[in-house]
């Protein structure tokens, strides 16, 4: 979800965590086919073999690379403070594994009296750490001093732990080790150890460079874009501030090279224009509104913590009827001074009734997208799909499916009953394998009453809904105003108010 305040500083966290996710798991992910690759090479090079621990070691790494990639994938949530920690345990124990496995074998190759054996194999050493340091500054988001920290710490392991553990563990062979500390051998480790870490420093650095570049160049006008929060069929939905007043909102854009034709354009700018024109509390409200240079239309609007109708019967199940009844007088009440203005929405449905914490008040219903708004005055420009069937169908009422009939304010009263039906019972009131197929039974088929679906649907709220859902729509309610006092007269109206 996302941030509730605080601006975009908890946005921009939000969306560095996401990143970090995202790259740890791919990280992960190449680190196992990468440790299962040299499992079975070692199966067939022979060093498995030279220490009882090495099998261990590398079965070991395996492990832990294919753990953490499928914790990573995985949807379970997983804080800040636990990605972080996943991502130092992965490296960390990467990197010390893979110095363990390079003590070990060389204790073996010296013991044997093979030093260029044991200077080949701690090359191979010095090359997986390379790859680590590497891998970890470009893929892992982080600013320079925090990647320096991790790399350079895995740039010590091979060269520090092993002269420690060799001196501390085998002095008898401390002799043999002598002609791998001369500058030939070990300063080319040293040397290429700290390319590799100046390396990835440095991919850190750039790469961190750019991606605040990005986030500081998603502006629109005095507006700085978030993270992405919603997508629907006219455009996308970012978290956005207001960088003079630092009021958090929505930003909604469309550009033209995604595709968007000129009616589509024209649809956009009217739904700007529709929602504008209305004030009531239960309409989403619009702040502003504008174009960009590259041809990308935008606008602005109130910032809603929530979720919609859709997502909150989808999560938790049927709504109470005290509480639906509540939702519904709400949105009843906005869409009274559109239809007063002349304006049609033509696509209500669950998705476009938002249940939003505003002001501290909870379950506040919010209409939005007027994006298929008709304008039912005779002056009003008419654009090409004001004539052709649009909504959704599982909400769609018969005159709108059918095409053959003005619709106005009774065709919102049908998707409100519709939404109700699906809010008591989890199912929409006509079902089909197409869209086609729901449109046709929206025109043919009689409903199911609610209470057939689901227990402990009210008599006088099914009432209201089945009215609501007649297929003639002068056997409906006229206008919504008359469908909300039919809801305040039902007997769970009382069951649910602000408290």
């Amino acid at each position: 979800p996302a941030p509730i305040g605080g601006g975009l500083q908890e946005s921009l966290a939000a969306e560095i965590h996401d990143l970090r996710r995202r790259r740890l798991a791919a990280a992960a992910l190449f680190l196992a086919a990468a440790t299962t690759a040299l499992l079975i090479w070692s199966l067939f090079s022979g060093t498995l073999y030279l220490h009882r621990g090495i099998a261990f070691i590398k079965v070991a790494r395996v492990i832990v690379a294919v753990a953490a990639a499928g914790l990573l994938f995985s949807r379970k949530p997983l804080s800040a403070a636990a990605v972080k920690g996943l991502e130092y345990g992965l490296f960390g124990l990467m990197i010390l594994l893979l110095g363990l496995s390079e003590y070990l074998v060389s204790i073996e190759y010296l013991r044997q009296g093979d030093a260029l054996a044991m200077a080949a194999y701690m090359k191979n050493g010095v090359i997986g750490a390379i790859m680590l340091m590497v891998l970890y500054g470009a893929l892992i988001p982080n600013d320079a001093i925090s990647a320096a920290r991790v790399i350079l710490s895995m740039a010590v392991v091979p060269v520090v732990a092993f002269t420690l553990l060799m001196e501390y563990e085998h002095p008898d062979l401390v002799h043999e080790l002598e002609t791998m500390r001369s500058p030939e051998h070990a300063g080319s480790n040293v040397v290429a150890l700290l390319c590799g870490a100046s390396l990835a420093i440095y991919a850190a650095h750039v790469l961190n460079g750019l991606r605040k570049d990005l986030h500081d160049a998603r502006k629109f006008g005095q507006y700085q874009l978030g993270r992405k929060i919603g997508a629907g069929g006219m455009g996308e939905v970012y978290f956005a501030e207001h960088q003079m007043l630092k009021r958090p909102c929505a930003l909604k854009l469309i550009r033209r090279e995604g595709g968007a034709d000129p009616l589509s354009i024209a649809r956009f700018e009217r739904e700007v224009k529709s929602a504008a024109r209305l004030s009531h509390p239960n309409t989403i409200a619009i702040y502003d509104y504008g174009r960009t240079e590259d041809g990308t239309f935008y606008y602005v609007m109130e910032y809603l913590p929530g979720m919609t109708l859709q997502d909150l019967v989808k999560e938790h199940g049927p709504v109470p009827p005290g509480r639906l009844i509540y939702l519904l007088r709400q949105v009843c009440g906005g869409l009274a001074e559109a239809h007063s203005m002349g304006i049609v929405h033509r696509d209500l449905k669950p998705a476009n009734i938002f249940v939003a914490l505003r002001g501290g008040e909870a379950d506040v219903a919010k209409i939005l997208d007027f994006g298929l708004v008709k304008l039912t005055d005779p002056a009003a420009p008419e654009l090409t799909t004001d004539r052709s069937v649009s909504g959704t169908p599982a909400f769609m009422a018969p005159e709108q499916a059918t095409g053959d009939s003005p619709v106005d304010g009774r065709t919102d009263v049908y998707a409100l009953g519709a939404i109700a039906y699906y809010a008591l019972t989890g199912k929409t009131p006509f079902h089909g394998s197409t869209a086609m197929a729901v449109m046709i039974a929206q025109v043919r088929d009689p409903v199911v009453p609610p209470s057939k679906i689901q227990d402990g649907v009210p008599e006088d709220l099914e009432r209201v809904i089945l009215k609501s859902l007649a297929k003639d729509p002068n056997e409906r309610y006229q206008d919504v105003k008359a469908m909300a006092r039919d809801l305040a007269a039902c007997g769970s109206a009382a069951d649910w108010n602000e408290d």
